[in-house]
């Protein structure tokens, strides 16, 4: 490989670490759309050979744009290609499969092969041939299988993102490994013009410069972290595996034994905090309510308040087997629970709209948030219907909170991501989290709280991910900065 290529891709990645796909372009346009991206800041750009003229288009571009950009071809399949590309004075030939013979040829020539592949096997077949920089496609919803295969990548190895990639996901890409992301239809498609493809590229990089990130401020490690309550500046939560409850103030966290497992917390409108043993309802400070009649093989999980304080907690079983999770209303803590709705798979993340006509859950088993038309006078729901599906998302839906907004934040277990969809369930964005497995969480002002767990994680990945089982903060402006703080336990009397 040629190490002025090589160095001039590295230097354009870490500049911005976007690949614009320029599939369609024609000659006539090219000089006018590459020159918007770069005005943008774009440093890296490919024309498909699948394009009209791509070979004098890419020609054009390299002898426009010289040593200021890495130009080059996107699917390229054979080794004459590969020898037409460097006539053209190109630096990327990236390609949809793995082809020895195509890696050999650029290399040979001194352009930057960039193989595609999805699995381990065909990564370390690129490897063997040569291959320093990786194509992983398709990436969307991908995000967990691109950090297991980063774990066992050489580091010096880099890896691009592309199919499906824009600023949704790519903040969770980048926490699973990836140095780059390829860009196509969200920036250029034929009849788009350059100022139009310029004022795109800006959005995209301000949506990426400007991400939330996760910041860790504390770590209890907890089996499962469950349901946060934020209370001025103290955060609550529970760990029904350990039977401990954490409160996180003024930079510390303290651990609270409880007697009995508590599977989710909720806030009432007197400021108690309500919570769900495994057949009733219960308080932090001691009230206990009457047995629930959940049926055989169940227990409650999460809970919420509805605007006059009614409590609506979700059953699951305990084998999770589909059709046996129900939700349970309660007037107050001490009031009996019925049940108001069955026939679910596991309720978790329950929230209210503001006006408490609607109830929405996710059902994690199905993978869908769905919304129950709500009467909380009569404590009764009506057919309800499904908001999301939450298609192309990696993990499962688990814990979730709602803006005053509409907007929902829902915590993907095993997708190490939270999930921000607008009220109709459309997917805004993906927020990464540096722990697999999260939980649930809880919204105050501009901050989102996030739990997350250790629970079923392997040795190896809890030496990748050493934040599971903590207290994540993450400022939706995109600010903040990493802290980390200690953990003391307190006994009750």
């Amino acid at each position: 490989m040629s190490d002025g290529a090589a160095a001039r891709l590295d230097a354009a990645l870490a500049e911005l670490p976007i690949v614009a796909i320029l599939r369609g372009l024609r000659a006539e346009e090219a000089v006018a759309v590459v020159d918007a991206l770069y005005d943008a800041g774009i440093r890296i750009a490919e024309v498909p050979l699948n394009s009209p003229d791509p070979f004098d288009t890419i020609a054009l571009l390299c002898r426009e744009f010289g040593d200021r950009m890495a130009i080059g071809a996107g699917t390229v399949t054979d080794p004459e290609q590969v020898r037409k590309l460097a006539a053209c004075g190109a630096t990327i030939c990236v390609s949809p499969n793995i082809d020895a013979a195509v890696i050999g040829e650029a290399l040979r020539l001194g352009l930057v092969p960039l193989p595609g592949c999805a699995t381990p096997s065909e990564a370390f077949a690129a490897l063997a041939a040569g291959g320093r920089h990786l194509k992983f496609f398709p990436a969307a919803g991908h995000e967990g299988d691109i950090a297991a295969l980063r774990t066992v990548l050489p580091k010096h190895v880099a890896v691009l993102a592309v199919g499906g990639v824009g600023p949704a996901n790519i903040p969770a890409l980048r926490e699973a490994g990836c140095s780059g992301f390829g860009i196509g239809s969200d920036l250029y498609k034929p009849g788009r013009s350059a100022e139009e493809v310029g004022a795109r590229a800006g959005a995209l990089i301000r949506a990426i410069r400007h991400a939330p990130r996760a910041r860790l401020i504390a770590n209890p490690q907890a089996i499962i972290g469950e349901s946060p309550v934020v209370q001025g500046d103290t955060v609550t939560w529970t760990d029904p595996v350990r039977r401990r409850v954490y409160r996180f103030a003024e930079g510390e966290v303290t651990e609270q034994p409880t007697e009995r497992s508590i599977f989710g917390l909720a806030e009432l409108p007197d400021s108690r905090i309500a919570g769900t043993l495994e057949s009733a309802f219960c308080t932090l400070d001691g009230t206990t309510g009457p047995q629930a009649e959940i049926g055989p093989g169940c227990r409650f999980n999460d809970l919420t308040v509805d605007p006059k304080g009614g409590l609506w907690g979700g059953t699951m079983h305990k084998a999770i087997l589909a059709g046996r999770g129900a939700i349970f209303h309660a007037a107050g803590p001490e009031a009996a629970p019925r049940r108001v709705a069955e026939g679910l798979g596991v309720p978790n993340g329950m929230a209210f709209s503001e006006d408490g006509r609607t109830l929405f859950v996710i059902d994690t088993l199905s993978r869908t948030l769905i919304a129950y038309p709500a009467d909380i006078d009569a404590g009764t729901l009506g057919e309800p219907v499904i908001v999301s599906d939450f298609m192309n998302l990696p993990g499962k839906p688990d814990g979730m909170t709602r803006a005053a907004d509409g907007r929902f934040f829902v915590a993907m277990w095993g997708g190490g991501c939270v999930a921000e969809l607008a009220p109709d369930g459309a997917m805004l964005r993906s927020i990464a989290v540096p722990a697999p497995n999260l939980s649930s969480a809880a919204l105050a002002g501009d901050t989102l709280y996030v739990t997350s767990s250790r629970m079923r994680l392997s040795p190896a990945q809890l030496e990748a991910f050493p934040a599971s089982g903590g207290l994540f903060a993450i400022d939706l402006t995109g600010g903040g900065s990493a802290r980390h703080t200690r953990s003391k336990e307190t006994r009750t009397e």
